[in-house]
């Protein structure tokens, strides 16, 4: 795809200035050469991923993706501060909620049919550097909490290395959506019993869940993948947005209380609850973000799949195998070791992980 007859709207790793309103068109967004996905449509606010988590989060963020616009598109530039002052018009910011919800869709079919090209051996490398990066991710945890020197020495020492960053890109997950505030409309209220399914995997969704009391099943082809308790704990918003089939199925372990949300509700109640809005802005930006910073990951491993190609692979990717195995068991024996040293017991449920 030449881009010389098409508008350049921005480009990867450039600052964030600006969202653009696509009147009409279509836009292509790269996260590489190879790397692409579409959104056409009327009156779509776009760009405004980096904006949200810069100025909402602080995470001082370059632009993630090119994109660029139809020659006959006609675009229009929001600069960041009028954009950002009209996210708390409910229809810019559903506006901008549901465009972000299709680019995480769009990105997750990137992500799914990248992951087909990375088996064998180099699933292996990414299975073990997502463990070693779960791990490193659990002693930050407990670094934040207690502030002990020695922790914040063995934190650093490992979260700095390649099969870390790596594991990162891979297994990184986005901190859920979070709704806290207290909705007293009981027209939304739904009080289920244990074993209920409050909706199926494959199904068609129009709706989203904030879980007030109880814990939830999540299961994906039967099988039963976590439970949630988490107060305010939010589930469905893209279905809610998009009218997307359910990814999984949820089921009340216990008695449960949800609010259940349409976007009539939604609407009804942005007025005095302006915080779900962006609470949901905040977590699908964050979504976004996370998944081409996977992609990004995916695709180095297919690249050095494919320049290693010839006489000797085989045995090159079992080296980069036991490479990334003899990284991990050290990273084990050395938790482990200070962790019987300093009788360090909250280290013990990662320990007893191992």
């Amino acid at each position: 795809m030449s881009g010389q007859n098409y508008l350049r709207l921005y480009t990867i790793a450039t600052p964030a200035e600006s969202a653009f309103l696509l009147n009409e068109g279509r836009a292509y967004f790269f996260v590489s050469n190879s790397d692409k996905y579409a959104l056409k449509g009327n009156n779509l606010i776009i760009g405004a991923t980096e904006l949200i988590l810069n100025n909402l989060l602080d995470m001082n963020l370059p632009r993630l993706e090119t994109a660029l616009g139809d020659p006959d598109s006609k675009v229009k530039k929001i600069p960041a501060e009028t954009f950002l002052s009209s996210l708390d018009t409910y229809s810019v910011a559903l506006n901008v909620s549901m465009v972000i919800a299709e680019q995480v869709v769009l990105t997750n079919q990137i992500i799914n049919t990248n992951l087909e090209s990375v088996q064998g051996d180099e699933k292996r490398v990414k299975e073990t550097s997502i463990e070693y990066y779960r791990i490193v991710a659990r002693l930050r945890q407990e670094y934040e909490k207690r502030r002990l020197p020695w922790l914040k020495m063995l934190t650093e020492k490992f979260e700095t290395t390649l099969i870390c960053k790596r594991g990162e890109a891979f297994g990184r997950t986005v901190t859920p959506t979070k709704i806290t505030t207290p909705l007293v409309n009981t027209e939304t209220t739904l009080e289920l019993p244990k074993d209920a399914v409050i909706c199926e995997e494959g199904s068609m969704g129009d709706e989203m869940y904030i879980l007030q009391s109880g814990t939830i099943d999540v299961l994906i082809n039967g099988t039963r993948v976590t439970s949630i308790s988490d107060h305010g704990y939010v589930f469905g918003e893209i279905a809610l947005l998009l009218g997307e089939k359910r990814t999984a199925t949820l089921k009340a372990k216990s008695d449960v209380l949800l609010t259940r949300l349409r976007k009539s509700d939604l609407k009804n109640i942005s007025g005095a609850q302006d915080s779900i809005l962006r609470a949901l802005l905040t977590s699908l930006a964050q979504k976004h973000y996370y998944n081409v910073e996977k992609i990004k990951a995916i695709s180095t491993v297919i690249i050095e799949k494919d320049l290693s190609t010839g006489p000797g692979e085989k045995s090159r990717q079992l080296l980069e195998v036991q490479r990334a195995q003899n990284d991990l068991l050290s990273l084990k024996k050395e938790v482990a070791g200070v962790y019987t040293a300093r009788k360090a017991e909250f280290l013990a449920e990662i320990v007893e992980g191992f």
